[in-house]
């Protein structure tokens, strides 16, 4: 009779202290899925995103892809929610060992979405300066390798020099179509 009186004493800032950060592994291409499913469900959850630019086709398209494909951040109490968790659409399984999921730290979560933006798009700092070595990853000039010398504006276009024929051409090119080298 006392557990009883005891469960209607908790008030939910109690029961938001048994929920935990744990990673889910989706089925490949689920992400957004799960996401969906989870809030739903009122499960708190996180997916850090990032945003590329690809080639396509001649011109530069801008995608949205899972900065950790194939996986999400579930916040939730492993008594109440692990089998909702576990069966929800897309899921493949929550990352532990043999005896059980582990869970991840909540500063982990914290780190991660300090360099998230909006929508939950992940900021990488940029990391070329002036006279790295680099590689054009796509377009007219794949493959060939350059020398980085500035950015050129805040759309993301730079000056690279490429060595052709023996002598250094500049052209200009969007970052995300170059990566460094080592």
């Amino acid at each position: 009779m006392d557990v009883g009186i005891e469960l209607v004493k908790m008030n939910t800032s109690d029961l938001e202290d048994l929920r935990i950060w744990y990673v889910v592994q989706t089925k490949p291409g689920n992400e957004d899925r799960v996401q969906n499913n989870l809030n739903r469900q009122k499960i708190e959850n996180f997916l850090p995103q990032l945003g590329i630019y690809e080639h396509r086709q001649g011109t530069m398209v801008h995608r949205i892809k899972p900065f950790f494909p194939n996986y999400l951040f579930a916040k939730f109490d492993l008594g109440l929610h692990y089998s909702k968790v576990k069966w929800t659409r897309g899921v493949n399984r929550i990352l532990g060992n043999g005896s059980g999921p582990i869970p991840i730290s909540g500063q982990v979560i914290s780190t991660i979405k300090e360099r998230a933006g909006e929508n939950n798009l992940i900021r990488l700092e940029d990391e070329l300066k002036e006279g790295d070595a680099i590689q054009v990853t796509s377009g007219p000039f794949k493959d060939l390798m350059g020398i980085f010398q500035k950015k050129m504006s805040s759309q993301g276009r730079v000056r690279i020099l490429l060595s052709l024929i023996g002598v250094d051409v500049p052209v200009q090119i969007s970052k995300w179509q170059i990566k460094r080298v080592a």
